[in-house]
């Protein structure tokens, strides 16, 4: 690791004021100010290749247009030294980033980036600085991107006019998902006066407000180094990031006042009722559509003892099954699952406490809160054993110990726990390192009623509380679309032929800027010659525990043993297959081997990471037709604890209890829940997912255990009750016996090698517990694949479409160019059409080379079928060859930043297991490397025609939209229409 740098140090501008030693989490963080603008400045250094870089400014709306969100999106637009249209999107196909984004919170915007490449980390820091600090903003990037007035037809001023930008038609989805709504409303209510009581985001009736000169003003007051925090993190010298900081940006400013600071929120004397409401078609179900949540403005952000008090005081009330609130909540039967957002949220200025109740109904909101209040009441006068404490504080370490980046890289989940408390209290070291903040912890509960007090002190005895009741309304989408068409009328009204010109003439300047070919030659890249020329494998060791092969992965796993076992699923009679998903995800929740679930989900918390239960299908990657069902079960904990890890699953496995109904018919409730929360945020992918069941035996498989399938399969479950939900039961049972055993399972273990032989007898234990065989299960039924063209009908205001194409296996000669045809598509081609020209979130291509698919997607699209004819267009371009030698090159970039994304201990022993499992072996992997890295433009145009162009007969359509959009699109698609069903 670089040398640390000691207080008082000056380097480039930036003068060292602190050096904290973060020993839980092997780090050390430097804070740093830049002296001439005050800029904050922290670098956690360690020895992790993996190096982040992050930029952010506490932005602070003081309306809900959107503002700082259209702001974010306009920053990566072009800016000063790089003119260019969309250097932000260019780099992602000339780098080989491990992650590049920007974030928009309710009070700061962060753009992070990160790469393992030390010449694409600064390439990188380069674009993102200057992005940050001078970009071009202008008004047509400001119009493509937030909003514009736009004929429906751009160059007919005969059509209806329309609001279109892709942040117009991003909020447009996310607040009709009433999960989203839910915060967002709540804040509304528990934050009256502060900017927390406005949309971030933008709602789409005030998006239209917004100005491209309020944008730049507001730029211009919050985009300053003296309001602006600055991360980095890994093992680049920091020293080489500060010249880089100070040359590229900070040298140019001095210090400035910014007014962006949060003050308190003023305290409410007598807790309030609201009810808001949010959209669903006409003649949809609105019984137990409802949600109710309380809420409650808790302690400041900077009392860092009781933010961690509170943190835990949250688990111990909702932290799983057994926690007294999240037992009462779902034992009343008020509602069918928790509400989202649930728990403490200590990411604002003042923290914020909720609970409550989904799929309920308005009447029952006085009875939730009264429950609430009741429970809280009891649990305060009863109090909490040493044991379910101890329980709670060990989940709450373990979570602060685990690294992950399996999803998000580790340093931007360290960053983003950080953010809050260093925005507005200067302190990002209280997030990180909690030893002390545990050992006061532990004191104050040695001596007395700290858990109970705080109960009273911020929930039963505090007035600022708020109930609110978020509930369907059927009329509510035909008063928006009637508010928006009349405010459109008369805008219509009031303009001179003259703006109907400006208006068409400026959709056509929109339109040529967006098809114009740029010079891109200002934008740093990367050739080829600096993609790694191997992967790094994660090495294993196997040996037979209890006749079972077991492959043993020596990780950096900070203390923590990961365990994965699959267990063979194949065959299963085709009556039993719907079942096995909701088989997994009870799996964890009810009782086994004489213990209660309660008491099962304590032992769960006070001795393990967590365990998790869930269905897998793989492909054998020389043929597709070929497929391994299984279900996979993954546990952790810390190493101390590996004897309480496997006697947990022993019991699970070998025993697991399925006789309590009233159990059964509340998690089903909640599974029920959790999946139709699930489809508004990834519509793009349940799209796709049924688009693949026409295709691929595997697809057929996660379709039925993944898909919409499994929403209506849910729904109709969750409905069992009496005799149904005892012959469900037994269901249950039928399959533990017939999955549950030693026959066909392997299992790994991923930790530091010096655990391993510690292991070795629990783990031996706890195979030796199962059964060895299980009951016959029969051949899979044969399957056909066919075209289909299917619409899904759900109550949204966009579409999500997809088009998924039957290709190769993985070890095809063909895979490796199908892998950078999908990149160039995207990079190419869809992004120009669907997202700048047609105003969606994300117009996206990929090809899964164990699957043997390509997808062409859409996200939050206002548009149907012309995005059906994108598709077409785009496997027409790519036939034709019409790109460059450099976009080719950018394509194989993009493939092997995919490729080569690194993971957390845990998650790449798991990946090495899975591929071992579906023998998909690390020369396999080569020779896939060596395939894209051969591809070329013939290749390239070769495989378009064959499976895009010759193959389009046998590829399935598959959109996600609302009826209305469905049935209009039918009129334009004619014998090429859809093929209706409801979600």
């Amino acid at each position: 690791m670089p040398e640390i740098p000691s207080v008082g140090q000056r380097l480039h501008g930036f003068e060292v004021t602190a050096v904290t030693p973060l020993k839980e989490i092997n780090i050390e963080m430097v804070q740093l100010r830049h002296e001439a603008t005050g800029a904050r400045m922290v670098h956690l250094a360690n020895e992790d290749s993996n190096n982040l870089f992050a930029v952010g400014f506490r932005t602070t709306p003081g309306d809900s247009t959107g503002i700082a969100h259209i702001l974010e999106h306009t920053v990566l637009c072009g800016s000063r030294r790089f003119p260019v249209r969309d250097p932000f999107f260019s780099m992602l196909k000339r780098s080989l980033n491990t992650f590049m984004n920007a974030l928009t919170s309710s009070d700061w915007t962060l753009y992070p980036f990160a790469s393992m490449n030390e010449k694409d980390f600064y390439n990188l820091m380069d674009i993102y600085l200057d992005a940050a600090f001078f970009p071009l903003l202008t008004e047509m990037n400001f119009s493509q991107e937030g909003h514009r007035l736009e004929f429906a037809d751009p160059f007919d001023p005969s059509s209806p006019l329309e609001f279109k930008g892709v942040v117009y038609n991003e909020m447009k989805g996310a607040m009709s998902d009433p999960s989203s709504l839910l915060g967002r409303r709540l804040n509304r209510a528990l934050f009256p006066t502060v900017t927390y009581r406005h949309n971030s985001g933008g709602e789409p009736s005030q998006i239209p407000d917004l100005t491209h000169g309020d944008l730049k003003d507001f730029h211009a007051a919050y985009y300053h180094p003296s309001n602006s925090w600055m991360l980095s993190y890994g093992n680049l010298p920091l020293e080489k990031h500060l010249e880089r900081i100070e040359e590229k940006a900070l040298k140019e400013f001095s210090r400035s006042q910014v007014d962006s600071a949060v003050p308190p929120e003023q305290r409410y004397e007598q807790p309030r009722r609201i009810t808001e409401t949010f959209p669903i078609d006409t003649g949809e179900e609105t019984a137990r559509r409802s949600m109710v949540q309380l809420g409650w403005l808790t302690a400041d952000i900077s009392e860092t003892f009781e933010r961690m008090a509170l943190d835990i005081l949250s688990i111990l009330l909702l932290g799983n099954p057994a926690a007294p609130l999240y037992k009462a909540l779902l034992d009343s039967r008020l509602g069918t699952n928790l509400a989202p957002g649930c728990g403490y949220h200590d990411d604002y200025r003042t923290t914020v406490f909720a609970a409550g109740l989904q799929g309920t109904d308005p009447e029952q909101a006085e009875a939730i809160e009264k429950l609430v209040l009741q429970t809280l009441e009891e649990v305060a006068r009863e109090g909490f054993s040493r044991e379910r404490i101890d329980g709670a504080i060990h989940r709450y370490e373990f979570s602060h110990r685990e690294v992950t980046g399996d999803s998000y890289p580790y340093p931007l989940v360290l960053c983003m726990r950080m953010m809050g408390p260093w925005m507005h209290c200067d302190d990002p070291v209280s997030p990180l390192s909690i030893s002390e903040n545990l050992e006061r912890l532990r004191q104050e509960i040695s001596r007395g009623s700290l858990f109970e007090d705080l109960i009273r002190k911020w929930l039963l005895d505090n007035p600022h509380r708020v109930t609110l009741t978020l509930r369907p309304d059927p009329d509510q989408k035909e008063r928006e679309r009637q508010a928006e068409k009349q405010r459109l009328e008369k805008i219509r009204a009031a303009m001179s032929p003259e703006e109907e010109r400006h208006i068409v003439e400026r959709a056509r300047a929109l339109q040529q800027a967006q098809e114009a070919k740029e010079d891109l030659s200002c934008l740093p890249t990367l050739d080829l010659s600096d993609i790694p020329a191997e992967e790094k494998t994660a090495q294993y060791t196997t040996s037979e525990e209890a006749g079972t092969l077991v492959r043993w992965f020596d990780q950096p796993t900070n203390g923590i043993v990961y365990t994965i076992a699959y267990f063979d699923a194949g065959g299963l009679p085709d009556e039993l297959q719907a079942y096995v998903p909701l088989f997994c995800a009870l799996l964890t929740h009810i009782g086994a081997a004489g213990d209660s679930y309660e008491r099962i989900a304590e032992r769960i918390e006070a001795g393990t990471g967590g365990i998790s239960a869930s269905p897998e299908v793989l492909e054998n990657p020389q043929d597709t037709e070929q497929i391994k069902a299984l279900i996979q079960v993954k546990g952790k904990a810390l190493a101390r604890n590996q004897d309480k890890l496997f006697d947990l699953l022993g019991d699970l496995l070998s025993a697991p209890d399925f006789s309590d109904l009233d159990r059964l018919a509340t998690v089903l409730g909640q599974i029920r829940a959790s999946l139709e929360n699930s489809i508004p945020a990834s519509g793009h992918s349940y799209a796709a997912r049924a688009a693949a069941a026409r295709l691929r035996p595997a697809g057929r498989l996660r379709e039925a255990w993944s898909g919409l399938e499994l929403v209506a399969f849910a729904k109709k479950t969750a409905e069992l009750r009496g005799a149904e939900l005892e012959k469900f039961a037994e269901t249950m049972k039928d399959l533990a016996r017939r999955l549950l055993r030693r026959e066909g399972l392997c299992c790994g273990m991923v930790a530091e090698q010096r655990f391993f032989d510690q292991g070795r007898p629990v783990l031996k234990s706890f195979l030796e517990r199962l059964p060895a065989k299980g009951q016959k299960i029969s051949s899979p039924p044969p399957f056909t694949a066919q075209a289909a063209r299917l619409g899904w009908a759900a109550g949204m205001p966009v579409s999500y479409v997809t088009r998924v194409y039957p290709t190769v296996p993985y070890t095809h000669a063909d895979s490796g160019g199908l892998m950078v045809l999908g990149k160039l598509l995207r990079s190419g081609f869809l992004h120009r059409e669907i997202r700048e020209k047609g105003g969606a979130y994300g117009g996206m291509a990929s090809c899964n080379p164990e699957a043997g698919l390509l997808s062409m997607l859409s996200y939050r699209d206002p548009h149907l079928a012309r995005t059906l004819d994108v598709y077409d267009q785009a496997a027409q371009w790519a036939a034709a060859g019409e790109f460059s030698d450099q976009e080719v090159k950018e394509a194989i970039l993009a493939v092997f930043t995919e490729l080569d994304k690194p993971l957390s201990p845990g998650g790449k022993g798991y990946r090495e297991f899975a591929d071992a499992t579906q023998g998909l072996t690390p020369q396999m992997r080569r020779e896939l490397r060596e395939k894209v890295r051969a591809t070329d433009s013939g290749t390239l145009r070769r495989v378009a025609q064959r499976y895009l162009v010759e193959g389009r007969d046998q590829s399935v359509v598959s959109v996600l939209s609302s009826e209305e959009q469905l049935k209009k699109a039918n009129e334009k698609l004619g014998p090429q229409g859809l093929e209706i069903r409801k979600v």
